[in-house]
């Protein structure tokens, strides 16, 4: 029970997160002045600048893209026994739906940070266009890069763990 109501609560802050993104992507774009930014410096690259357009919505399209490739993966990607080796670890029915739902929270948190890198994108643009900001913040994304690295290696770990005591109380 406890797990269905984080992959909701995660799955809530996601689709939140997504329209937030859309919300200020349609509010900021008439604001815009003529001439935006559309890529940022990343790595000392050039900013480049182009008349306003509709290409400014690629980055909550990006969003979306990657929200629901993630959303499908969460609904497809775990509906396999888990298995070690050739043996299955459990037997039990309602382990196999509790370590797919650990699997489901690992993507939709990671989920959460992939749209907070877009919407840091699209406000980091937003601001550079109206000359507030010079860029990105780097510090911010890295560090949203930095734990979404570290969530993989994490969710492993808590997986393994949760084996071994699973292989450990039979």
């Amino acid at each position: 029970m406890r797990g269905k109501k984080s992959i909701l609560f995660l799955s809530l802050a996601s689709w939140l997160l997504l329209v937030l993104g859309w919300v200020m992507a349609f509010y900021a774009y008439p604001r815009l002045p003529q001439e935006m930014p559309l890529w940022l410096n990343f790595f000392g690259q050039q900013v480049i600048k182009m008349r306003k357009s509709p290409l400014f919505f690629i980055y909550p399209l990006a969003q979306t893209l990657f929200f629901f490739a993630f959303w499908f993966l969460s609904r497809v990607g775990f509906s396999r026994n888990i298995i070690s080796g050739k043996k299955q670890i459990f037997s039990s029915g309602s382990k196999e739906i509790f370590f797919e739902e650990l699997e489901k929270e690992s993507v939709y948190l990671a989920l959460i940070f992939f749209n907070l890198i877009f919407i840091h994108i699209q406000r980091s643009i937003i601001l550079l266009a109206h000359q507030v900001e010079k860029g990105v913040d780097e510090f911010y994304f890295y560090t949203l890069f930095g734990i979404l690295l570290i969530l993989i290696p994490y969710s492993r770990l808590r997986k393994k763990f949760l084996i071994k005591g699973y292989k450990s109380t039979q």
